[in-house]
């Protein structure tokens, strides 16, 4: 195996795509959204936790490595495999089938709106049973304009998956890629810096 972790994050990549496709073939039905969340909760975080583990590990082997070269081994990995997953689905959803982007971002904002009835179903029994009913009027606006922005947001037919929202999302998975590469390079290293 080779020690670049240009070519780990390009096996990264080749990874989450697989995983991509899965699910898009497989299960893109009523259930897609919640499908795809949960893949992408469980699945995809041990899949680059293990990925970024492998990559530091086998650069580790046979020689002596710092907390700087196990952290830029890690992160390029991580980062590698991530960017060119985002661009590359941001790529199919928007450009290749957009009847699977539209089902998405309705299927999102249903999810929102039957949390939302839910939640205000028992905030409003507990308000009822306060018996105050300024808390009561204020749970009714807050509900009445959340609903009225998610259902907006549906007759818009707003794109969670634009540029401008890929980017945000993938700004937070910057994030996890910092913080399991700071986990990671810390647990990895058997070599301190000025040895």
């Amino acid at each position: 195996m080779t020690k670049n972790p240009l070519a780990w994050g390009f096996g990264l990549y080749l990874a989450t795509m697989l995983a991509f496709f899965i699910v898009y073939y497989f299960f893109a039905n009523a259930n897609y959204w919640s499908t795809t969340m949960q893949v992408n909760a469980f699945g995809m975080t041990f899949l680059y936790a293990v990925a970024g583990f492998a990559s530091t590990y086998w650069l580790r082997r046979g020689k002596y490595i710092t907390y700087p070269q196990a952290f830029k081994q890690c992160f390029i990995t991580l980062f590698t495999g991530g960017l060119l997953s985002v661009l590359s689905i941001f790529a199919f959803l928007n450009y290749a089938d957009t009847d699977a982007r539209d089902l998405l971002n309705h299927q999102y904002i249903q999810t929102e709106l039957d949390n939302l009835d839910q939640s205000y179903a028992k905030l409003r029994g507990e308000a009822l049973n306060q018996k105050d009913q300024s808390k009561v009027r204020e749970l009714e606006d807050n509900y009445k304009g959340a609903k009225l922005a998610r259902e907006t947001a549906m007759k818009e037919d707003r794109n969670y998956f634009s540029f401008r929202y890929m980017s945000g999302i993938f700004g937070g998975f910057l994030l996890f890629y910092l913080l399991l590469s700071i986990v990671i390079a810390g647990f990895l290293k058997n070599k301190k810096r000025y040895e």
